[in-house]
């Protein structure tokens, strides 16, 4: 299965364009982060570097762990020794390795999550980095296609952009956990997400979606679609 098969869902959406400045990537208006942090899972939230230092908002909804996909934005809290953090070097840039700190990332989620403590995965707008990242663990955790565990995100979150090359690691990681024997790729007839809790199932039902060149767009930052399919070798 190719990039050009993933499947998203009707929510809203806007467009973001890529830049090689870390400053300018996973852009989003304030408007858009009122809602801020998403919670994905019990105990797993999504965010941006605002979050990831409202101490109010971290207290609220009990996070002790926070997962910093950036390069040079500060750990805040670090040395109150109050917050666990992990920090992954990357910009939002084609050239970026993210796959490479899957693994660590997800066992840094799991071990926030098994030990009932909130885990606040954020980047510089919450939008492409830190939603690869998510992307991943459910991927990973619920035994989720990426379709669904992307599509599950942006139910959460509807402005959800990761560039391209992000799209592709994720794809891989797909065929990764495949190849493994992690999941079974059982599309749309897939149960997910509610009730996914650290060693439980997850038993609500998937929804409905309707494929990207149905609505003219790719989940990509400023991909065009048909540049984002035709890109895409057929598997």
């Amino acid at each position: 299965m190719g990039l050009r098969s993933l499947r998203i869902s009707t929510l809203p959406t806007r467009s973001y364009s890529d830049s090689d400045s870390d400053s300018t990537c996973d852009s989003v208006g304030p408007e858009e982060d009122k809602d801020f942090p998403v919670e994905i899972l019990p105990h797993l939230y999504l965010g941006n570097a605002a979050n990831s230092e409202d101490r109010e908002a971290l207290a609220r909804h009990r996070i002790q762990y926070i997962l910093n996909v950036t390069p040079d934005l500060p750990n805040v809290f670090e040395s109150a020794g109050s917050i666990k953090y992990m920090q992954i070097p990357i910009s939002d840039h084609w050239s970026q390795n993210l796959a490479s700190f899957f693994p660590q990332a997800i066992q840094f989620i799991e071990e926030a999550r098994s030990s009932d403590k909130g885990v606040l995965v954020h980047c510089l707008a919450g939008v492409s980095r830190s939603v690869t990242i998510t992307v991943a663990y459910l991927m990973h955790k619920c035994s989720l296609s990426l379709n669904d565990a992307f599509n599950l995100v942006r139910s959460r979150k509807s402005n959800i952009a990761p560039n391209f090359h992000f799209m592709e690691q994720l794809h891989s990681f797909e065929k990764e956990l495949r190849d493994r024997g992690d999941r079974s790729n059982r599309g749309n007839d897939q149960r997910c997400i509610g009730a996914c809790r650290p060693g439980g199932p997850c038993n609500c039902p998937a929804p409905s979606f309707l494929s990207p060149i149905d609505l003219g767009l790719s989940p990509d930052s400023g991909i065009e679609f048909d540049r984002w399919a035709s890109s895409t070798p057929a598997e």
